[in-house]
């Protein structure tokens, strides 16, 4: 069921600062300048209007705890830019030019493959390729009149073989992406 969250007052929080800034992938600007993700089994649309950044979407559990998370929303922001500010002009420089950026807490599983796939690689190529594992080995997610896909687990990304992986698109990543999933499958290394 969908959900609805306003977030009222809040400066530090710009979507494209956040969403444009390379540490995330699953986030596409839409026709009126607001931003849909998938993370998670959620799919969520950002949008600010003045100085109110609205959530819409479909989660699993409370729409204002599962943003107050993955958005860090409890976090003074203002409270670090104001001291990181004074330690020198280029920090200052660089906190007015990223005011409204926001680290996301992104699921550590799906952080470690982009963080493969985006070896030796652009933004959208990334973004691309995530999009094609998603669909391909993901469960969908339907909100609206579209499919969304969540990032696959462990186990469902190591139903793909070597071959497969190089088809969607990763090219010498797919050996890379391939292993560390055959890892985290037999528990060789965990990934929570």
């Amino acid at each position: 069921m969908e959900q609805e969250y306003r977030l009222e007052n809040c400066n530090s929080f710009e979507p494209k600062h956040i969403f444009e800034c390379g540490q995330c992938f699953r986030w596409n600007k839409e026709e009126d300048s607001s931003y849909t993700g998938v993370f998670g089994n959620n799919v969520i649309n950002v949008k600010k209007e003045n100085n109110t950044v609205i959530f819409r979407g479909v989660v699993e559990g409370d729409l204002s705890e599962v943003c107050s998370r993955y958005f860090d929303l409890d976090y003074d922001y203002e409270k670090v830019k104001e001291t990181l500010s004074k330690v020198d002009i280029n920090i200052k420089k660089s906190i007015d030019f990223g005011y409204g950026i926001r680290i996301l807490n992104q699921d550590l599983w799906e952080t470690i493959i982009s963080f493969i796939i985006s070896a030796n690689n652009n933004i959208p190529r990334i973004k691309g390729i995530i999009e094609r594992l998603a669909r391909e080995y993901g469960k969908p997610i339907s909100w609206g009149k579209k499919i969304y896909y969540a990032f696959p687990t462990p186990e469902e990304l190591g139903m793909a073989s070597v071959s497969e992986l190089r088809r969607l698109g990763l090219g010498f990543r797919d050996v890379r992406v391939f292993e560390t999933t055959k890892m985290v499958k037999d528990r060789r290394i965990v990934h929570r």
